[in-house]
């Protein structure tokens, strides 16, 4: 059998196909396998899969011995947040080559070591500790565990007896557990099995409430004046409804007022968001959002008004005010720095204030900051 039949069944089950049998392999088809492991690394790294990637460099260096190889699969799990697995693979780089950036991969370890948190798992039970399906040992273990800061899912099985939690892990941190093992509803074999090239990481669960700020300003699109350019601020209120791997849905309540050019308006508006997260991982949101309710459009000048400015009519006072309807759509990012805090930018927004004589839509921008909690 030739590696290229083999390679019909799997990458992996070429891998392990070569590494069994090497006599039966020349050097040209374990290089031409090397070579595609690599290359998918490459896709998958492109692509945000950065445990894929590092796993695809792992066996291209299994295969070929490329101290390169290792580099890159430590880069990849550092771009994936697994600094556990980062620092493993940075190390066995070190050790595997006389590499010219040792002090910048050294500082770089520095770094990564801090960003560490560690669990201990106390218990009568003599049983295996599984931490986002990954088997890490048998208890009693001799030292804690280091644990990437993040959201992970722990589990400590023994046959048919279970425990198992979520929890936030903090750099600095040391996290212990007093475990009772219970029996399994679903019988033994049910519990956690790593599975080679897979990440099980679950996604971090977001705090449903939040309180948002924002300032930013509005453009007048069509020269109308009605209402003008203006600095703006928003107050408001969100809770999430619906999450998912992918996304969520928010409901929302807002205060804009907006100043400036003589003129002050204020609203009140209720809103949906709809959260997409391109990477579980990555604490990064694309927001659309759609908000609707009622405005006032209130103008206190001294200058007598243009035919341009209609609050009534040309002979009218220099002063009005004006009750409609506002509706808003937006585009916006938001990244979450910690669990309780978001930046937000709003990339794009359409305000549309509908009030008689006159409708007039403008632009939004904005930069704002939420607070999570619940």
């Amino acid at each position: 059998m030739t590696i290229r039949e083999v390679l019909k069944h799997g990458p992996l089950a070429g891998l392990l196909w070569v590494l069994a049998s090497p006599g039966l392999a020349s050097a040209d088809e374990v290089m031409d396998l090397a070579r595609k492991r690599y290359e998918s690394g490459e896709r998958d790294y492109v692509n945000g899969r950065f445990w894929q990637a590092a796993k695809a460099f792992e066996e291209a260096f299994d295969l070929s011995k490329r101290p390169d190889l290792l580099f890159n699969a430590a880069r990849a799990y550092d771009r994936g947040e697994y600094a556990v697995r980062a620092i493993e693979t940075y190390e066995a780089y070190l050790k595997s080559t006389a590499a010219s950036d040792q002090a910048q991969i050294e500082l770089r370890l520095g770094e990564l070591r801090k960003s560490l948190a560690t669990l201990k798992i106390n218990t009568k039970d003599k049983a295996f500790v599984s931490v986002d399906g990954h088997e890490y040992g048998q208890t009693p273990m001799s030292q804690p565990i280091p644990m990437d800061s993040g959201y992970h899912r722990i589990e400590v099985r023994d046959g048919n007896k279970s425990w198992a939690t979520e929890q936030a892990f903090t750099a600095g941190q040391l996290y212990t557990f007093e475990v009772t093992l219970s029996e399994d509803k679903y019988g033994p074999g049910r519990g956690l099995i790593a599975v080679p090239g897979e990440d099980q990481r679950p996604k971090q669960k977001t705090r449903r409430a939040a309180l948002v700020a924002s300032v930013g300003g509005s453009i007048d699109i069509t020269g109308s004046n009605f209402p003008p350019h203006q600095a703006s601020i928003n107050l408001g209120g969100e809770y999430r409804v619906l999450e998912g791997t992918y996304g969520g849905l928010d409901v929302a309540v807002r205060i804009p007022i907006e100043a400036g050019n003589s003129w002050t308006n204020a609203g009140f508006v209720l809103g949906i968001r709809g959260a997409l997260t391109p990477l579980p991982r990555l604490p990064l949101e694309l927001v659309g959002s759609l908000d609707a309710g009622f405005s006032v459009l209130d103008l206190r000048s001294s200058a007598p008004l243009s035919t341009t400015q209609v609050c009534a009519s040309p002979s009218a006072l220099p002063s009005c005010t004006l009750y409609g309807a506002r509706i808003m759509p937006a585009l916006s990012l938001a990244y979450r720095i910690v669990p309780a805090a978001e930046l937000r930018l709003q990339l794009i927004g359409v305000e549309t204030n509908i009030t008689s004589p006159l409708t007039s839509p403008r632009l939004n921008f904005a930069l704002g900051f939420a607070y999570r909690f619940l």
